[in-house]
């Protein structure tokens, strides 16, 4: 399934994680179709300390990383038959790449961790979790480190009609990377009784195989909503199921332990809060721990936050 035809590479130079990056772009340009645009973006020096003299010339230090950053990139890119489009910008990282994204309307933004991780999980790469809080199309943070795993997991979210159209496009992307890849498809979902412990307690005094009955009532339907789905989307059949009792973040979480998939493909739907601005908490959980590839995936109908605020400088940003 060719789903991609726009997609823009987000690269920060550092040459053994860019290389690695740059030929899994171009595999995916490549097998797609799609037009690959190597993006960067470098630190905007203060206006005040942005003009140098030097040699008796007048030196600009923005044109100069720029330049610098746009050789580091060229050097990094791998031989390919793939025509590679390249930009660097100086500025707010999460700002250009978002404001590239809807200008240029690019529908894959495929990136490493920015800045490279200092502990496990994509919580401490800054950049990152704005573009998977913020950005309106599928993003795939890339993780050189499971290179070597042979698994896809997709992590399906409530099995409700509002969020049917954002599992089936989960489900489709998922499946797509694992025939494509050659590996093996996994989808996960949790369901769970709410107000089970409520349920028997004093007050409401169920008893316990009443409350079991109800729980297995539950099971069997998301089991069947679940089937239901994975059966109506090409590719899907075969997936192995994980179907498991629990809160979704400590379902997915388990699973992740159990599967150790190459790549997490998951929604970053906001049930509750401001629209636009958070994820919802099962993504966040999953996401700020995640230390593999993740392709984040938002809802049909996102509008990101950005466009409304590009003008304000990083630091006034209301999150």
């Amino acid at each position: 399934m060719k789903r991609f035809k726009n997609i823009l590479v987000v690269a920060d130079g550092d040459s053994g994680p860019t290389r690695s990056l740059l030929y899994t772009g171009l595999d995916l340009a490549r097998r797609n179709d799609a037009s690959l645009t190597v993006f960067s973006v470098v630190e905007d020096v203060p206006a005040g300390r942005r003009f140098r003299k030097r040699n008796g010339r007048r030196h600009d230090l923005n044109a100069m990383m720029i330049q610098a950053r746009l050789g580091e990139l060229k050097a990094a890119t791998p031989q390919s038959d793939v025509v590679v489009h390249y930009e660097v910008v100086a500025g707010s990282p999460h700002l250009k790449i978002i404001e590239r994204v809807t200008s240029l309307g690019h529908d894959l933004v495929l990136t490493v961790p920015m800045p490279q991780l200092r502990r496990r999980g994509l919580g401490s790469s800054s950049t990152t979790m704005h573009l998977l809080r913020k950005c309106p199309v599928p993003v795939w943070v890339h993780s050189p480190l499971t290179a070597t795993a042979d698994s896809v997991l997709v992590a399906i979210g409530p099995l409700e009609a509002e969020t049917h159209s954002l599992n089936v496009k989960l489900l489709e992307m998922g499946s797509s990377l694992a025939h494509s890849t050659g590996s093996e498809l996994h989808v996960v979902h949790g369901w769970r009784l709410e107000g089970e412990t409520m349920l028997s307690s004093p007050r409401l005094a169920y008893s316990p195989d009443e409350v079991a009955d109800m729980g297995t009532e539950v099971r069997d339907d998301a089991e069947e909503a679940l089937l239901r789905l994975i059966a109506s989307v090409e590719g899907a059949d075969g997936a192995r199921v994980i179907l498991r009792k629990g809160h979704s973040a400590d379902v997915i979480a388990a699973a992740i332990e159990d599967v150790n998939p190459a790549t997490i493909v998951m929604g970053t739907l906001a049930r509750s809060g401001i629209p636009g601005y958070i994820i919802g908490n099962t993504a966040e959980r999953v996401l700020v721990t995640a230390d593999r590839s993740v392709l984040a995936v938002k809802p049909d109908g996102f509008v990101t936050p950005v466009g409304a605020v590009q003008s304000w400088s990083a630091d006034q940003l209301p999150y």
